[in-house]
């Protein structure tokens, strides 16, 4: 693999991953107010139902399916075609994109604000009253989607990966109104609908800001109108994407149906457990996965296969050193850090102890949700969608076939577990189809094998180390003990865990350690 490719997948990432920590940090306030001011109940979970449709479209025709067919196609178009030609294709893609949205956005709202009313009273008649006013998000997200993707395909990736910074400041603005006004729930629930709409809207005005510094904002002529041949192009790019991110969010809404049968804690229960555990998956995954993806479609645009071989197992290697850990500390210290997150206001014991259940099935699923975008990109940077798709297909099908086998007896943590063991296998069959596609010996699998093994290793001494020290400490009993439980266990894991690695000379170790400043040679 070529030593500018490392560094530019390490830089980027790097980065990116700086500013979408800040951006989970103001998430994770989103939340815990969140979690204060609805608690974990009926109106929780009607949040989580109404928002569910406008995030499906977000995945699939934002930075989903669509946004990773864009990144290659865009690459390619600049440079064989030169970036006047580049920016034309994005346009047409970008206008037809949001008119299937606007009609997309008056399909689901307009049966949902007349029907609504003939529901019973609970869960799905508040959901349906919710989701008129959060369906127009629908369009600003998904445009925010793939004006972001625009701008990675120009490596730029700092300063879009900022827009999502401000959904968390007007949602967090509007929270803390309604802490100080005590408003009906419904009435809470309204406001929060109409402060998401608006944080939409700004960051596609932050999107078109930058794109317009880079003077590839899209352009609207006749031309751009009439180019079928571009729509056609990122049709067949997209779509089997689009089907496999389709089957993927089927898989979501049977989840979602599946934990309201259970009860009404069981959907918030797994939003809130999620929302822990893709943390971290927000953070590593997503810097590794989007600049992967750029950093392999440009090498698959030279047909140099051996460094997209040796750029795969490179960003599995990293990523794998980075969450492994993370989900080991997390299992460790599951309970307190709900406690110290989410239990305050309307959050109770037993709103801790619905989501430390979902969520002890959940996390051990972090390095493979990770692990998942990064194969995924693998196959897109080829302009190869149909192979995940066809995976998807397996993987969906057995997701569906895992949640109902196991949530009669584990209840919201059988939808967890059925989730992970689902990813599992996504991982192998998209990693074994890669070797025969690709049938290069440059993968370098037994370094990543040692990676991992020396990495758990690490986890070993620094979990048993951070247990140890926390037996010194008192129990919990509510969330600022709790926190101090966490902090603990987080100062004494992450002293021993560097140490071990940087003992056991992991050259991950030395990538990510020794970059810290105050630590360089």
């Amino acid at each position: 693999m070529a030593e500018d490719g490392q560094k530019n997948l390490l830089r980027g990432s790097r980065n990116l991953a700086v500013s979408t920590l800040f951006c989970r940090i103001l998430g994770f306030i989103r939340e815990m107010l969140m979690a204060s001011v609805l608690g974990g109940g009926l109106y929780m979970s009607a949040w989580v139902q109404a928002l569910t449709l406008p995030n499906l479209f977000r995945r699939i025709l934002g930075e989903g399916a669509l946004g990773t067919a864009l990144i290659p196609m865009i690459v390619h178009s600049m440079e064989q075609d030169g970036e006047l030609r580049a920016r034309e294709r994005f346009s047409t893609i970008f206008l037809y994109l949001n008119i299937l949205l606007c009609l997309i956005t008056l399909v689901i709202a307009l049966p949902a604000y007349f029907l609504g009313d003939m529901l019973p009273d609970g869960l799905w008649r508040l959901t349906a009253w919710l989701t008129p006013v959060v369906m127009p998000y629908c369009i600003f997200i998904c445009s925010v989607g793939v004006l972001t993707c625009y701008a990675n395909s120009m490596r730029e990736y700092f300063l879009p990966s900022l827009a999502a910074i401000l959904q968390n400041a007007v949602m967090i603005g509007a929270l803390f109104l309604v802490t100080v006004h005590l408003y009906p729930e419904r009435s809470i629930l309204r406001l929060l609908a109409l402060a998401i709409v608006l944080s939409g809207i700004l960051e596609l005005l932050l999107l078109l800001w930058i794109i317009k510094q880079k003077k590839m904002l899209p352009v609207w002529k006749k031309q751009v109108c009439s180019d079928m041949e571009t729509i056609r192009s990122i049709v067949r790019l997209a779509l089997p994407g689009i089907f496999a991110a389709a089957a993927l969010q089927l898989s979501l809404v049977v989840d979602r149906l599946v934990a309201g049968w259970i009860g009404d804690h069981a959907p918030a229960a797994l939003y809130f457990s999620e929302r822990l555990v893709y943390l971290p998956i927000g953070i590593f995954a997503f810097a590794f996965g989007t600049v992967s993806l750029s950093e392999m479609s440009h090498a698959a645009s030279k047909n140099d296969y051996k460094s997209l071989a040796g750029m795969y197992t490179f960003s599995l290697r990293n990523l794998l050193f980075v969450t492994i850990p993370i989900a080991v500390f997390m299992i460790l210290f599951c309970e307190d850090l709900i406690r110290s997150v989410f239990m305050r206001g309307n959050f109770d014991l037993d709103d801790v102890r619905a989501t430390a259940y979902a969520m002890f099935f959940y996390v051990p699923g972090i390095p493979l949700f990770a692990a998942y975008k990064v194969a995924v990109a693998s196959f897109t940077a080829r302009k190869d969608m149909i192979t995940p798709f066809r995976v998807s297909l397996i993987t969906v099908t057995l997701n569906i076939v895992l949640n109902f086998l196991l949530m009669g007896p584990l209840k919201q943590g059988g939808v967890a577990l059925a989730t992970v063991l689902t990813s599992l296998t996504g991982n192998l069959l998209l990693t074994w189809l890669l070797i025969r596609q690709l049938g290069t010996k440059d993968f370098q699998f037994a370094g990543l094998f040692l990676t991992i093994g020396k990495t758990l290793l690490g986890c070993l001494f620094a979990g048993a180390a951070a247990r140890y020290a926390v037996t010194f400490l008192e129990d919990a009993q509510n969330s600022w003990q709790s926190i101090y439980r966490c902090g603990t266990g987080m100062i004494v894991f992450g002293f021993i865990f560097p140490g071990v690695t940087l003992l056991l000379r992991m050259p991950e170790a030395r990538q990510f350690i020794v970059r810290i400043p105050g630590l360089r040679k």
